[in-house]
């Protein structure tokens, strides 16, 4: 088996860096409809603040594109405004 090109170091690297990221951002949704389920408006609420915060850095970033990060955040709003109306 031949060893690992720069390119294969450079992407696995990469990759576990931007891991945790990707993990705490299907966190934050998964806990946001949680809470939304829950009934829980105000730590929705906040947890979506939380959302758009790491949504917004993560595009920036690179991490995910910024038309993912836009359509999850509007996501998030939607629910909150149909779960109140």
């Amino acid at each position: 088996m031949p060893a690992p090109s720069k390119r294969d170091k450079q992407s696995m690297k990469r990759g576990a860096q931007t891991k945790g990221v990707r993990t705490n951002l299907r966190n934050l949704s998964k806990n946001f409809y949680k809470a939304l389920e829950a009934g829980d408006e105000e730590k929705a609420r906040e947890i979506r603040d939380q959302s758009q915060k790491a949504y917004s850095k993560a595009a920036g970033k690179g991490i995910i594109h910024a038309n993912k990060a836009s359509r999850k955040v509007s996501r998030l709003d939607k629910a909150l405004a149909t779960d109140r109306g």
